[in-house]
């Protein structure tokens, strides 16, 4: 079997420059690391270099690079290892440090990883690239270094954004801009940057190291040696290749008890469900084959011979014979003919070209070796030769009632949960009605994550595998730090139920998406759309409109010389078109210009009150016959903030009072609303209260 195990080597910046931030993330994500590999029972090999240790840390054949101590040679990964690595990482600081000497000295472990037999050599910078000085001398040479040696890089930091590449299409990570930058920290995120092209490294953010570390692919598959037995005569020499496997990433072992505990094991007897107490003579041990019961007998439990391992033909089917559901192993295999055997190559591909012309494939029972002799029925199921591969079988496991645990079932349905044929109709609506890929419409927004999805559902980690490996942790620190009892007054029920922060941020942004496409609130369009398709299947004659003549956008949009004109304008221009979502998006266009007009308006030293009234009225309107409705209501709270700030009493008595242009209201008020609308009109002590906002602006 291949070796996939890896050397990881992980540069840190401790400098005393280096932002807070940056230090606890790197622990963190560091910790991140050494907990997964731990509990996946990963042979992967780490070591830690710091970078920006004062000099009396370093020892004297440490000391080729000014500031940067070295750990020592790369280890398996275990909770010892995560426990030094808390204590390594808090060695004495100062303010200097070269990144590209710690790439060097993590070079210089990289070359240990030789001996070790590694399929994949990484290298993990996490630093922050600051307003401090570096030397760049040595760049070209160290990064060629990397790409000659086929190391990869990986570069995280904090003050990341992603957009999406205008020629790819592909997430690209920048560096979030900032006018306090200096021209040091330019200079530094220029080279950090330059490192994608020049080692094809990989730049991102803290999460997205995480996720890049913990995604890896294997450049060798497993491999198996098997024969496909057909017959007494046919005897055909394939390997198989494992094309998908399904892993569980949580390794644990079963013990029987620790320290104190103690373990019983209880027998219970039921007997139709309700549990009895038998005698000892009433008890028989064996097993019931259909009514009758059978004792155990010893010469049953004696080992059989062993099948002998390979592939052995069971007979032909049709290929849509069996429904793809039933395949559920736990792997895929592809089979193809053994190397350099041209008599295994022949047969395979006769054997895949007469599958395929009589739309058959093979069932046949699989015992993958000596040792793992428990027989599987499999298909085989054929792929004919083209000019990137040859002739091959993929072979699918047949599901058995024990694997059944596997699969998702929904619970039996009751008296107390059936529901009606409409609801059924109407969820069913729904999901076909759905859009589930949610996407950013402007890709070249900086954006925090990488993906442009919105909703990741595939991104989200399990909680269960984080509560495991963070109890496990906590269990760890606490057994070998018992002088510091802080751990003890955390509550362990809170430690194990915490939803890990990458779940929870992207559980709330995809909830905040879902209520944006699905406001609950009352909306008029979409009664009058419903009611109309009511009339058209109670075949009431619906008076159909003519089409409306497409009127082109204005190129000038709402001004400030008459912006109530140019508002309706426009606002008739939108009307005119047919596309739905292109109407919707020129709307909020529309409504983001109007809003700025208003505001300007209203900062003015003198106010024309009747046209900010007339403004503010079709703005309003407008945004009802939209659905917008949420915009409006935050809104109208930015007006009522400019009104007290600059004690504009006038605008608010004869235009926002007056004309009742408050937040929205639908349908017959409530009492609540009608509370809810007194407080937002009502405003006292206008001088007092303008003075104190903007005693808060200055503040």
């Amino acid at each position: 079997m291949a070796s996939n195990k890896e050397c990881l080597i992980i540069v840190l910046d401790v400098r005393t420059c280096a932002a807070e931030e940056v230090k606890l993330k790197s622990a963190k994500c560091v910790a991140e690391i050494l907990k997964d590999k731990i509990v996946c029972d990963r042979k992967d090999y780490v070591s830690f270099v710091l970078v920006g240790c004062d000099t009396d840390e370093i020892k004297t054949e440490d000391a080729s690079h000014p500031n940067v101590l070295p750990f020592g040679e790369p280890r398996l990964c275990s909770w010892q290892l995560l426990l030094e690595f808390f204590q390594f990482v808090n060695k004495t600081a100062c303010e200097d440090g070269e990144w590209l000497n710690g790439l060097q000295a993590a070079l210089k472990l990289q070359s240990v990883a030789a001996t070790l037999r590694v399929a994949r050599r990484r290298i993990l910078l996490l630093f922050d690239f600051n307003d401090f000085p570096q030397d760049y001398e040595k760049f070209n040479e160290i990064t060629d270094e990397l790409l000659g040696e086929n190391i990869d890089l990986i570069v995280g930091t904090h003050n990341i954004s992603y957009i999406d590449n205008a020629i790819t299409s592909q997430p690209q990570a920048i560096f979030n801009f900032s006018r306090k930058c200096g021209p040091d920290e330019l200079n530094n995120q220029k080279y950090a940057l330059s490192l994608v092209p020049r080692c094809n490294a990989t730049l991102c953010s803290f999460k997205e190291a995480l996720h890049t570390v913990f995604k890896v692919t294997n450049r060798r598959p497993w491999v198996w040696n098997a024969k496909l037995n057909i017959g007494s005569k046919i005897s055909i020499s394939l390997q198989g290749i494992i094309a998908m496997k399904n892993q569980t990433p949580v390794k644990l072992v079963k013990v029987w008890a620790e320290k104190d505990e103690i373990v019983i094991r209880e027998t219970r007897h039921y007997i139709k469900g309700t549990e009895i107490t038998p005698l000892p003579e009433n008890l028989i041990t064996g097993y019931m084959l259909g009514g009758t019961p059978v004792p155990y007998d010893e010469a049953v439990l004696e080992p059989k011979e062993p099948h002998p391992p390979g592939l052995h033909f069971f007979g032909f089917i049709k290929r849509n014979a069996v429904p793809d559901e039933y395949f559920c192993g736990e792997s895929l295999y592809l089979l193809v003919h053994q190397k350099h055997n041209q008599s295994a190559a022949v047969k395979l591909d006769a054997l895949v070209r007469a599958l395929v012309s009589s739309d058959r494939a093979i069932l046949c029972w699989k015992i993958y070796s000596t040792k793992f002799n428990r027989p599987q029925m499999v298909v085989l199921l054929p792929r004919l030769a083209d000019d990137t591969h040859p002739a091959t079988l993929y072979m699918l496991e047949v599901s058995y009632t024990s694997q059944h645990h596997f699969w998702d079932f929904p619970a039996l349905r009751t008296t107390k949960t059936e529901c009606s044929e409409e609801q059924l109709n109407a969820i069913d609506q729904l999901i076909d009605s759905t859009d589930l890929e949610c996407t950013l419409r402007d890709t070249q927004q900086p954006r925090p994550w990488a993906q442009n999805d919105l909703l990741p559902f595939d991104a989200l980690p399990s909680i269960f595998e984080q509560n495991v490996m963070d109890i496990l942790e906590r269990k760890v620190i606490y057994d070998n730090d018992k002088e510091d009892k802080m751990l003890k007054d955390k509550n362990f029920a809170d430690v194990f139920w915490r939803v890990p922060d990458p779940l929870e941020e992207k559980s709330k942004r995809a909830a905040a998406i879902v209520k944006k496409l699905f406001p609950l609130r009352y909306s008029r369009a979409w009664q009058e759309k419903l009611l109309a398709k009511e009339q058209a299947e109670n075949g009431v004659a619906v008076k159909s409109e003519p089409a409306e003549k497409e009127i082109p956008m204005p190129s000038d949009g709402v001004g400030l010389i008459d912006p109530v004109s140019d508002f309706r304008r426009v606002l008739a221009s939108v009307h005119t078109i047919s596309n739905a979502t292109e109407r919707d998006a020129r709307f909020q266009t529309l409504a983001a210009d109007t809003r700025v007009v208003i505001i300007t308006l209203l900062q003015r030293r003198k106010q024309n009150i009747g046209q900010l009234g007339e403004l503010i009225t079709l703005y309003r309107q407008s945004c009802i016959d939209f659905n917008t409705f949420l915009e409006y209501d935050k809104f109208a709270e930015e007006l009522k903030k400019i009104a007290l700030a600059k004690n504009r009493s006038e605008f608010w008595q004869d235009v926002m009072v007056d004309k009742q242009l408050g937040p929205l209201v639908l349908g017959e008020p409530t009492l609540d609303d009608e509370l809810a609308l007194k407080a937002y009109y009502t405003i006292e002590n206008w001088a007092e209260s303008g003075a104190n906002d903007m005693e808060d602006v200055e503040m």
